[in-house]
């Protein structure tokens, strides 16, 4: 396996890192800790000076939302993410006439370990984008086993913003009211996304929809076929 370098845009330290967990000790527990691992360090420095993402890749966001990961049966220490998933997971949503149109949710996942692909996708006749992203990892997430390291690559903003910006835990904390004063919409998918998360260690990556990245265009495939059946 080729040799990764770490570059870390936000966080306690920013540069490269030779090895993960040098990169680790800067972003773990960091606020909005924002990093990439790349294959030269000539494309981190890039990413580092601000140049666009390489095509098919996306800017990673750690979030391991308990105090530890949860320990693997027959381990007396809990498991600690060493940014090797267990499970490679994309997802998206899609609303054909948004809000209150049909919609569909898709998401294919790759078990790291066998190379098993699945692919899971529903639908709704009367829904929103922002409720099918949602939908979409929280059935995939609920389809891998707890304490499962997952890489979680996500078009919407939405979805990733509510966990690595620290929406959910404010909106929990304010009774799950807004900062604008109103009633946190999809609430209770917030809640189940919640309570799945916090039992698996997950690591957001943003990819931009529509540029050819094969899984992520497989998911917005599935996720339309879903939303048409209601035409």
């Amino acid at each position: 396996m080729a040799k990764k370098v770490y570059a870390v845009k936000v966080g306690r330290q920013t540069g490269l890192f030779n090895t993960w967990a040098e990169c680790e000790a800067q972003v773990k527990g960091f606020m909005g800790a924002k990093f990439k691992g790349f294959m030269t360090a000539q494309e981190a420095m890039s990413w580092l000076a601000g140049d666009e993402t390489p095509k098919g890749q996306g800017e990673m966001f750690l979030f391991s939302p308990g105090q530890q990961p949860l320990a693997k049966p027959g381990e007396d220490k809990p498991a600690v993410f060493a940014g090797e998933a267990d499970y490679i997971i994309y997802t998206d949503g899609s609303c054909l006439r948004n809000p209150d149109g049909p919609g569909g949710w898709a998401a294919v996942l790759t078990h790291q370990a066998t190379g098993a692909v699945r692919e899971m996708s529903g639908g709704d006749p009367s829904t929103t984008n922002n409720r099918m992203e949602l939908t979409a990892a929280l059935m995939a997430l609920s389809a891998v086993p707890v304490g499962a390291r997952v890489a979680l690559y996500t078009d919407s903003q939405y979805m990733k913003n509510g966990f690595t910006k620290h929406w959910l835990d404010g909106w929990k904390k304010k009774g799950w009211i807004t900062s604008k004063g109103t009633p946190v919409l999809n609430k209770e998918l917030w809640m189940a996304l919640d309570e799945v998360f916090r039992a698996r260690s997950v690591e957001f990556h943003w990819v931009k929809g529509h540029v050819g990245v094969e899984a992520n265009e497989r998911c917005d495939w599935l996720a339309k076929a879903e939303a048409m059946k209601f035409m």
